[in-house]
């Protein structure tokens, strides 16, 4: 049973990166640690009610959610998590129509998962949604399993709606939330939830999961891969060619520690913008410069603090060449005054007032009342000045 009100254009997922139907474990990256630890679990018979898979997006965990929750429906698994992915219930898993599957995810459109997706519309209360659904007797798998997908948009209406089932869990019910990270999620959620880390791809795993896909693009995959950060997501936003451009020019602003003239804060907003007229792409496009912006500055942070080896400009994610002079980590971290100690606490503040940004996004606040303070507190913070992150 998939519950996805409003989704408007099917995911590109590494769970779906190959045509055949019987893609194992192993193609699913970079993930042996949280495999193996389901393992024990399952031979020990202590698999716990409630999941929060934490991790970058775009790296697999909604892969492994759906294969996780492929073998344990499979009705001719003879070995933990090996199903046999040919009876009736993998393939049902494999199309997201098995009826012991619930799937929940943010509506295209929408700041948040709407309330209705827990708990019902307004005249069916508590009869239908994910907390009805997964406390019925499950209908042919023995279990009933949900996953919650974008759990980083569940608002306190949404999260208290699921405190009764995470506090009473349903006999046979499993329920797999997915996020970036711990920070993101309610309290009444992260207490109720075990919790399993997964870590980005390598610049390789990317690579080779790109080429799997029907991917049209003119930047190289080795290019994309690398700019990705580990995030197969983030490198197929980057192979449209207008934003893997507009994020060297993010770049080259930033490193010049003067991003807040107005006619580069025009300059987002026409990025932005270009997104098209509906509201969602360009909130997930204002976000997206905020990612980009957050990458730069993290590893300006790693330099910053003496930790050049996990950030030396050489990767080629941020610095580049240009016939004056160089731009990205090594021009910036140039120009910024005051002690290593006083350019980590610059580059944390932009890191923070970033973040701020975002969370302004979801409000729907103009785009333009977004962009042009954030790009002055940049400058303010880079240049050494003392700004409020939460204004």
């Amino acid at each position: 049973m998939t519950t996805d009100p409003g989704a408007s254009k099917p995911r590109l997922s590494i769970f779906a990166a190959r045509d055949d139907s019987n893609m194992p474990w192993t193609d699913i990256l970079n993930h042996d640690a949280a495999l193996e630890r389901f393992r024990r679990t399952l031979e020990n018979n202590r698999l716990a009610s409630t999941y929060l898979f934490v991790g970058p997006d775009g790296i697999g965990k909604r892969a492994f959610a759906l294969k996780l929750a492929q073998a344990l429906l499979c009705e001719n698994m003879t070995t933990p998590l090996t199903p046999c992915e040919t009876c009736s219930a993998c393939q049902q898993v494999r199309a997201q129509t098995h009826p012991d599957l619930i799937l929940i995810s943010k509506p295209a459109g929408k700041a948040f998962i709407p309330l209705e997706a827990f708990i019902g519309d307004a005249e069916h209360r508590r009869q239908r949604g994910l907390c009805h659904d997964i406390g019925l007797k499950p209908f042919c798998g023995g279990r009933k399993i949900a996953i919650i997908d974008d759990a980083d948009f569940l608002n306190v209406e949404g999260a208290n709606s699921l405190l009764k089932t995470l506090e009473e869990p349903p006999p046979k019910s499993l329920l797999i939330l997915l996020g970036s990270s711990e920070q993101k999620q309610l309290s009444t959620i992260v207490s109720r939830s075990q919790i399993v880390r997964f870590e980005p791809l390598t610049d390789h795993q990317v690579a080779e999961v790109l080429g799997r896909l029907p991917l049209e693009t003119s930047t190289p995959i080795e290019e994309l891969a690398r700019a990705a950060q580990g995030s197969v997501a983030r490198a197929i936003e980057l192979s449209e060619e207008d934003v893997f451009q507009f994020r060297s020019t993010l770049i080259d602003a930033l490193a010049s520690l003067e991003p807040g003239g107005d006619n580069f804060g025009k300059e987002v907003l026409g990025f932005v913008e270009a997104a098209g007229k509906d509201t969602a792409l360009r909130r997930t496009r204002l976000v997206m410069v905020g990612d980009f912006a957050i990458q730069f500055f993290e590893s300006l942070m790693h330099c910053a603090i003496g930790q050049s080896a996990s950030a030396e400009p050489d990767d080629q994610r941020f610095t580049q060449q240009t016939t004056n002079a160089p731009t990205g980590v090594t021009a910036a971290l140039g120009r910024l005054a005051g002690t290593p100690q006083t350019q980590a606490q610059s580059v944390s503040m932009c890191i923070e007032r970033t973040i701020h940004m975002q969370h302004q996004v979801s409000y729907n606040a103009s785009p333009i009342n977004i962009i042009l303070p954030w790009l002055k507190d940049l400058t303010t913070a880079m240049r050494g000045g003392q700004i409020n992150v939460g204004v």
